[in-house]
């Protein structure tokens, strides 16, 4: 007993000791590296040590909120903990001890490290408080060092002067590289389609009910149908299509939105959560003959003249309906920005849309400066300027002026690239847009970040590709910085964000090429500053890439020419990216998809390889054959497997899939996989006669394939679903058929599976696939625009400066 006892003394007497010294609070700081903060470039003298906690950098409030310029105040919060609020120019931040929750902005914030208490210092996490209050951060880890900094401004136009010197510079700059830009367009052009790979990213929503496929956890992406488990949200042509699917068997139109084609708007694509439909589409609208000129000249010759050169307006609107519990929508908000539709993505409430506009003025502009009567009352700008509306604000275009719009040091584009940002919750903010002379070739986002890839071909051939960061924050967007990396992406796929790190793969060269100026392959690292701080170089030579899959720590990349190397690579050191293993096998993959850690699905084309004539004795080349799906089996990296595979139809058959990865549907738990494919078959084969290439199939099918999927049997074929009917099978062509009645989604929703095309919804059970019901939709109906009864649903009408 007083061996017990003296035991539990001592117990007690070593935990108020570890308590006066601060707890495993300080030990944990203590046995860390030192952490080095500076901001705006000077290193701060810390009273407390910074340390890392959760992957998160902790520090004591006063000194971070001096060097910020915060003023703090402090009140009584829930419970009598005390809350903390920070205020730097028009931001707030506020946040209460022991709170895994920050309020930054009006916005709620979850905090991995929360705000607390240690001898009466308080610490805060560093990120979220710097970034709250519009600071830019970035962390680098080899140095242990930390830096807070102002956002950096890009330079702007200003005026019309800068304006016509750098459209002639970039012009200039353009012609030079040109010819050396064309042969590789072409080249890869011939090549053949792009390809997507995709990642999967696990759903926030609860319910039943199938997500988009997208590739980044947290990110919405836009896209042709929507479910959320109780309706189905389609496009079919000008019309939005609402389909109540509580009852599968009996599947009833909710409402349809319709747009009159002469008011020149075609909906693209959508988003629907849980109380809100966004509709996002194209706008065309006439330009009168003054809106360019800036004057109106009735003669004949000068009419003639000036209609070379009028153009129309295209802009992007993005019309917010509420959606109500019969589904059918209200229009409360619609916003418009100049550009053609680049991409979007939804985090959150947060809707980011970035457009391109085409900069065909520059012509106007130099004719203005050069010669004609009109030329000193001429005003260029006006048609440079981008314009913008919010009903929200006003029913009235207003113009984005020359010193709001910034540019793109070297960018090789005269287009510009507008981000529109708007807070779906936040009824009184208004649209924001940015615009930067330079379009967006290639988007990529996170939860976090917007990352704009541009590629550059400069004048002695080589292949350069531009990165600008922005930083994503709730509706609005923060520039970061840019980075340049050689070589030329595929798609935004080839490009990943990973704590903290950016990853992007290229293809550098010309595969067709010999010597310096053929192609290899690689892979770069670039740290939050977009400095490149690893890279592996030299992958495949002589091929491109065809598809990519970031996994964490881990990417997989696809290359081909004649075989398909499929890459494992390591990237746990982001320093030192390696190649862990690598398998060569017929075929290739246009799209990667995760099946699990170990385990990755192909979707692509099989490929034989046949004597290349005329090309020398031991010349192959390789043609595509039939789909190809696969199942690669990558538990030991060093040796990955090709563990199953299957081949759908001949040459020519082909998914949507292969070019959008929106069309996949997959279900690790439910062990479904669907997706859509134009089947072309060969008759008779037997009878074909040889030849230096393969034949190409007839076309026999159009629908979704459904096959189940684990890891002991493969792909096992469960059934296919057409919304073809053998009258329309045997009217079909060679290569057409009813392309209305093409199955371009399929999704689920509890126990039945829905497929879709314009012109109906098919449901049939989960488990049997037996069909259980379907709805064929009507044709446009005359005189309404929403059935049955509801509220009428049209945009707003546009008024154009």
């Amino acid at each position: 007993m007083r061996r017990k006892a003296f035991a539990a003394l001592l117990l007690i007497v070593m935990l108020l000791l570890t308590s006066a010294a601060g707890g495993p609070f300080e030990n944990e700081a203590a046995a860390q590296p030192d952490i080095h903060i500076v901001v705006r470039g000077t290193e701060l003298n810390l009273s407390t040590p910074a340390f890392i906690e959760n992957r998160k950098t902790v520090v004591p409030l006063r000194e971070i909120s001096e060097a910020l310029g915060a003023e703090v105040s402090y009140q009584s919060g829930p419970g009598d903990k005390q809350m903390i609020t920070l205020k730097h120019d028009d931001r707030t931040a506020s946040l209460t001890i022991g709170s895994a929750e920050m309020t930054a902005n009006a916005k709620l914030i979850r905090l991995e490290a929360p705000a607390r208490l240690h001898r009466d210092v308080t610490m805060v996490p560093l990120r979220a408080i710097s970034e709250a209050l519009g600071a830019v951060v970035a962390w680098d880890a080899a140095q242990r060092i930390v830096t807070i900094d102002d956002p950096l401004e890009l330079p702007t136009i200003g005026s019309e002067e800068k304006l016509l010197q750098l459209m002639e510079s970039i012009s200039n700059q353009n012609r030079q590289n040109n010819k050396f830009g064309e042969a590789v367009e072409e080249k890869a052009m011939a090549d053949g389609a792009q390809s997507a790979a995709a990642t999967s990213a696990k759903s926030k929503n609860e319910g039943d009910y199938s997500q988009t496929n997208v590739q980044a956890g947290g990110v919405d992406e836009a896209d042709w149908a929507k479910t959320d488990g109780r309706f189905v949200y389609q496009l079919s042509g000008l019309r939005i299509l609402i389909t109540d699917i509580a009852n599968p068997a009996k599947p009833k139109l909710a409402a349809t939105v319709e747009y009159a084609p002469e008011d020149g708007f075609a909906p693209q694509e959508i988003y629907v959560d849980d109380k809100r439909l966004v509709v996002i589409g194209q706008h065309q609208a006439s330009l009168p003959y003054d809106a360019v000129t800036g004057k109106a000249d009735t003669s004949s010759g000068a009419m003639a003249e000036k209609r070379l050169f009028i153009p129309t307006r295209s802009t992007v609107k993005t019309l917010i309906y509420e959606l109500n519990e019969a589904g059918q929508p209200k229009l409360v908000r619609e916003t418009e920005q100049e550009g053609s539709y680049s991409s979007s993505r939804k985090i959150g409430s947060a809707l980011y849309i970035v457009t391109n506009k085409y900069n065909y003025s520059y012509q106007l502009y130099d004719m203005s400066k050069n010669g004609g009567d009109a030329a000193s009352e001429q005003q260029p700008a006006l048609s440079f300027e981008p314009v913008y509306r919010d009903s929200a604000v006003s029913s009235e275009q207003k113009s984005l002026p020359l010193d709001s719009i910034r540019y793109f040091p070297e960018s090789p584009d005269t287009n510009m690239m507008l981000v529109g940002a708007i807070d779906l919750d936040a009824a009184d903010q208004p649209l924001q847009v940015s615009a930067y002379l330079g379009s967006g070739q290639t988007i990529y986002a996170s939860e976090k970040h917007l990352y704009v890839a541009i590629a550059k071909y400069e004048a002695d051939g080589q292949q350069k590709t531009q990165i600008h960061k922005f930083r994503l924050d709730q509706g609005s967007i923060v520039y970061i910085g840019e980075g340049t990396v050689p070589g030329t992406i595929l798609n935004q796929f080839s490009i990943d964000e990973h704590e903290g790190y950016f990853r992007i793969a290229l293809t550098n060269g010309d595969m067709w090429a010999t010597g310096d100026a053929g192609s290899t392959n690689n892979l770069y690292v670039l740290d939050e500053k977009l400095n490149t701080v690893g890279k592996l170089e030299g992958l495949a030579s002589g091929e491109r890439i065809y598809s990519v899959r970031f996994m964490g720590s881990r990417a997989y990349m696809v290359t081909f020419r004649n075989v398909d190397p499929l890459f494992a690579i390591d990237l746990a050191n982001p320093m030192k990216p390696a190649v862990l293993g690598q398998l060569k096998i017929p075929g290739y993959s246009d799209y990667l998809h995760p099946y699990d850690e170990n385990h990755i699905i192909g979707f692509g084309k099989e490929t034989i390889e046949l004597p290349a004539k005329g090309m020398g004795a031991d010349a192959t080349m390789a043609f595509y054959q039939g789909m190809k799906i696969a199942l690669f089996d990558v538990s030991d990296v060093s040796h990955p497997k090709e563990k199953f595979k299957e081949v759908i139809g001949d040459r020519g058959t082909n998914s949507e899939l292969l070019q959008n990865h929106k069309a996949l549907l997959f279900s690790k738990e439910k062990g479904l996989l669907a997706f859509p494919v134009e089947l072309l078959k060969i008759k008779n084969k037997e009878k074909l006669k040889p030849s230096d290439s393969p034949a190409y199939g007839e076309f026999t099918y159009q629908g979704a394939y459904v096959y189940g999927i684990d890891l002991k049997k493969g792909f096992t074929l469960r059934g296919r679903i057409t919304h073809l009917t053998a009258d329309d099978l045997a009217k079909s062509g060679q290569y057409g058929y009813d392309y209305n009645k093409t199955v371009r989604r399929i999704l689920y929703a509890g126990n039945t599976l829905y497929t879709l095309s314009d012109h109906m919804l098919k449901a049939n059970d989960l488990a049997s696939l037996k069909e259980s019901g379907s709805l064929t939709y009507p044709a446009k109906p005359s005189g309404s625009t929403v059935y049955p009864d509801g509220p009428q649903v049209m945009p707003m009408p546009i008024a154009i400066q």
